[in-house]
């Protein structure tokens, strides 16, 4: 079988290895190579714990063992991590996973795809530097990806992030930080990378134009002492994307194969609705259609994703709203929840199985309820400590 898979980046370069190392010809494009894509480039222990491969990374990358939330109203909270979060280079983690691909077998081209049209029963594409035959085609191309926009719907703006930030040329401790904003569908980021730090923000995309989001960039900056006039910003390197964030109705209604197609990473919406975590599931659907296609059951992908992580998906985006803007005992939701945690250990330790991987959102509400009563005692205790 000829496959052609547009985009390098994780979940191109992982389908494309499974798919060569199990007898198939994989074409593999994309226009840059490994480059660096604007994000955090965090990676969970549980994409780790799947993925050894990720540890063959032979450039340093940054073990963070902490986490600093900050809530609207100010409160604060810090987790230290049982399992750290790897921070990597974007450009050093496709490299990696490009350089595995092409030495099982796959043949890249740094081309640019130009068209796509249907040759029964495959495909032809055509590219800036000549024309492939493929039998099936594999759309790993991104947020705006060109295989998703022919045969699939494009994203609703008020399914997208946008994110804007600056990579600043400063040493920051092995912690990441996380603000939040009152009734802002986003947060704040720091993310201490190898060589620099990455800071930046993200918001709804049908709620938050990029000036707007550059303001309030700016003025967290100035408050946390990172920035001291507008002026010095300019001579940061600037990034902005655009995130996968779908609603529920977007997930259940959500398209991502077809006759002789598939799409993968965040070219099929797989970014986690509240988080925005995306280099994980976007391994995990390159690996799940990679494995529908070497069964030769193409059409049990999405089956499979529903089964895999895109149902748990769908509870975390009917808690989007909650999450971000609900109220709860008086304040915002996130303020009362950081509260708790400030004094309350299993509550952290809640947080810290989640921030591994090791907790989904299916279950988190029958969790917390049963954990409850301890962690009412805890923050009873912690209160009363303080008046003694």
């Amino acid at each position: 079988m000829n496959i052609g898979i547009i985009g390098a980046g994780p979940a191109g370069s992982l389908c494309a290895s499974r798919l060569s190392r199990s007898g198939a010809r994989v074409l593999l494009f994309d226009r840059r190579g490994a480059w660096e894509k604007p994000c955090g480039g965090g990676v969970t222990a549980k994409a780790v714990a799947r993925y050894p491969l990720l540890n063959g990374c032979v450039e340093t990358h940054r073990r963070i063992r902490s986490l600093a939330v900050i809530s609207p109203r100010g409160a604060r909270t810090r987790v230290m991590l049982e399992e750290p979060i790897c921070i990597y280079s974007r450009t050093v983690l496709n490299q990696l996973l490009l350089d595995r691909a092409v030495a099982g077998g796959v043949h890249f081209l740094q081309a640019r795809v130009l068209d796509v049209r249907r040759r029964e029963p495959g495909w032809e594409l055509l590219t800036d530097r000549g024309m492939h035959v493929v039998d099936f085609l594999v759309g790993a191309d991104g947020v705006n990806s060109f295989v998703r926009k022919k045969w699939g719907e494009r994203f609703a703006a008020a399914d997208l992030m946008m994110t804007f930030g600056y990579r600043i040329p400063k040493e920051m401790d092995d912690g990441i930080a996380i603000k939040f904003f009152s009734k802002f569908r986003g947060y704040y980021w720091v993310f201490p990378r190898p060589n620099h730090a990455s800071f930046g923000i993200c918001g709804r995309l049908s709620q938050h134009n990029t000036q707007t989001l550059k303001q309030l960039l700016h003025a967290f900056l100035q408050e946390s002492g990172h920035l001291s006039d507008a002026t010095e910003a300019a001579a940061w390197p600037m990034y902005s994307a655009l995130i996968p964030s779908l609603r529920p109705h977007s997930l259940r209604n959500n398209r991502i194969c077809g006759d002789g197609w598939g799409l993968a990473g965040d070219a099929a919406g797989f970014a986690d609705p509240i988080t925005c975590e995306g280099i994980y599931y976007a391994l995990r659907s390159g690996d799940l259609l990679a494995e529908a296609l070497i069964e030769g059951r193409a059409g049990s992908y999405p089956d499979r994703c529903h089964a895999d992580f895109a149902a748990d998906f769908i509870h975390a985006a009917e808690l989007f709203e909650r999450f971000y803007a609900g109220d709860f005992l008086g304040a915002d939701f996130i303020t009362r929840m950081v509260q708790a945690a400030s004094r309350s250990q299993t509550l952290r330790s809640v947080m810290n199985a989640f921030i591994a991987g090791q907790q989904d959102y299916r279950s988190l509400r029958t969790k917390l309820i049963r954990k409850s009563p301890r962690i009412i005692v805890e923050i009873a205790a912690s209160t009363f400590a303080k008046f003694e």
